[in-house]
Parts: C-alpha cells; structure tokens; sequence
C-alpha cells in the first residue's frame, strides 16, 4: 500500500471491478490509468484514496466525456457494481442480495459500505413502505452520483426496480433517497 495523506484507502478488487471487469481498459485508456498510479495489469491489495479519486476522473473522461460529471459518476457507479459482481469478492455478495431483498438490503447499507475502508457515518431512515433515506456523513470525498448508481444496481439484484435520488449534496456528506 501506498502512503497516503489521508490515510484511507480503497480495495484492488474495486478497481479489479471498475477498471479491469467492467470498462476493460486498455490502450490509452490503461495508459491515462498508469499516470495516476494504477496498472491494470498488475492490481495492487489497496490504494490510496487519492489514486481511487483520480483514476474515475480518468474513467469519465476516457469512458464518459460525453457526460456531465453528476452523470458520468452515476454511470461510474452502475459500472462498478456490473464489474464488482464479476470479481471473487463481489461473488459472494451478489449471491446474497436476491436473498437479502430490498429492504433488508438497503437496512444493511452501514455495514455494506465497510467493504471499503472508509469511516462513514451511515445512517438509514424509512420514510414510508419501500421508501428510505441514506445518509453518508463525514465522507470528504463524497460522491452523491456514484454511490447512488451502485445502489441502483444492487437494489435490481434484489429484484425490484428502484428508483435513487440524490435529494440532497453537501462538502461531506449526502442524501439518497431509494424507492421501489
């Protein structure tokens, strides 16, 4: 691992997921991937954050530049959760959330986002039947976009068809709101 200022970091298997399984980079994209201290050709166990912040925005604009930014994360985020599914890691989760359902899913979203090494502050709130609010705080790399395309995604492998809102952004935190 890579020391990083912050001291946080992100799984290889996201990046396996992301970057390898899902948008299949290589040429100048795999290139673009290496200045920002990522080769997908030889994986490492974790990064720092920073390298995981700066390798989506080679993703946007190698993959997505036909996007705006809110869109491309969001899209960024459904990718993640196709190529995740798709590593050894991700195996075992996707076998658990047709079992789970969506309401135990989204009930389970705090301890879901301890995949990663990152010290959220997740709260869930049902709102009413098959409507909930997700709260991430203390996130300094909040990404409101990308969060809510991965959990659009593992909500339909729950086998519904969800609706995910960012319903409110703020410097480190955010809302979701998931209905289906």
């Amino acid at each position: 691992m890579t020391a990083t200022l912050s001291g946080r970091v992100t799984q290889g298997s996201f990046f396996e997921g992301l970057f390898v399984r899902a948008l299949g980079a290589e040429g100048a994209f795999a290139d673009a991937l290496r200045t920002v201290g990522v080769d997908v050709r030889r994986l490492q166990p974790s990064y720092p954050i920073e390298v995981w912040n700066e390798a989506l925005e080679v993703a946007w604009k190698q993959r997505f530049a036909h996007l705006e930014r809110e869109s491309a994360y969001r899209e960024l985020g459904r990718q993640l959760a196709y190529g995740f599914i798709k590593t050894l890691v991700g195996k075992v989760v996707e076998v658990s959330l047709p079992l789970l359902g969506p309401e135990r899913f989204v009930q389970r979203l705090p301890s879901l986002s301890r995949l990663d090494t990152f010290d959220y502050e997740v709260e869930v709130e049902r709102l009413a039947e098959r409507r909930y609010r997700v709260s991430y705080r203390r996130d300094p790399d909040a990404k409101p976009d990308f969060m809510a395309g991965l959990f659009e995604v593992g909500l339909r492998r729950t086998g519904v068809e969800p609706t995910v809102t960012v319903t409110m952004r703020e410097r480190a935190g955010f809302d979701l709101e998931m209905r289906w």
